[in-house]
């Protein structure tokens, strides 16, 4: 009786055993399988292209200006001389908008003008008030399409010095404006290299590429072809996204 007992005892030991082991080998297995679904890769995808400005802006400016001795600036008088100083500036404007449209710019492509007047003292070496320059500045703008044309204006203006205008250009501005036109086209591309990336990785890791499990489609930037910052100098530029995808891999 007592050796049927023991071996009753026995029987039930090595069976809880064997199924605590079989227990913790299916544990260990879940847990595994568990993981290997759990890990992913990232990666980045870039995509480039280059394009053209599609709009430019540059400022023409002209100045008159008057020198005169205090007596002679106080007998004109400063209403009178801000009024000839306005006179000359129109008509330089009609010189300059001349100019313009021979380059082929409409009207409304040429703003209003702008003026600006100033008036300095010079002083002898007793301090005492000699003379006052008055001077008036104007100031048009071009907003083209016709990028091109943007860059013969410097040249257009200085040709007109010739007439007796003092007349200069600003900071010429390239932009471009069409960038949700390209943005589609380029996330696909970012997306494609990226997925290439992916899966060369998973290749060399030994186990399959998964399905998509977050995506980051970046920034757009525009920058001058070229240049690392500047984005308007140049009519050439360079488009550039950076996708950032997160894959899941598999056994």
């Amino acid at each position: 009786m007592k050796n049927t007992q023991t071996f009753n005892f026995i029987t039930v030991a090595l069976i809880l055993a064997a199924g605590m082991a079989l227990s913790g080998y299916l544990l260990s297995l879940t847990i595994y399988h568990s993981q290997v679904a759990n890990d992913t890769v990232s990666v980045k995808g870039l995509a480039e292209k280059e394009v053209e400005a599609d709009w430019a802006q540059v400022p023409v400016y002209f100045t008159r200006q008057i020198l005169l001795s205090k007596q002679a600036f106080e007998e004109m008088g400063y209403t009178t001389i801000v009024t000839q100083l306005y006179s000359a500036i129109k008509s330089d404007r009609a010189i300059v908008e001349e100019g313009l449209q021979s380059l082929g710019f409409a009207a409304s492509e040429i703003s209003d003008i702008e003026s600006y007047i100033s008036s300095k003292e010079f002083r002898g070496e007793d301090g005492q008030h000699t003379d006052t320059k008055v001077s008036v500045q104007g100031k048009l703008t071009i907003e083209s399409t016709k990028v091109f044309a943007i860059k013969k204006v410097d040249e257009a203006m200085t040709n007109l010095m010739s007439k007796g205008l003092t007349v200069s250009t600003g900071q010429q501005k390239y932009h471009f404006s069409q960038l949700n036109d390209i943005k589609p086209e380029m996330i696909r591309e970012a997306m494609a290299a990226a997925r290439v990336a992916a899966k060369e990785l998973a290749g060399n890791t030994g186990v399959k590429l998964g399905r998509i499990k977050s995506a980051n489609q970046g920034r757009f930037t525009v920058v001058d072809k070229g240049e690392d910052y500047s984005d308007t100098d140049r009519i050439e530029k360079k488009v550039r996204v950076v996708t950032q995808i997160k894959f899941y891999l598999g056994g």
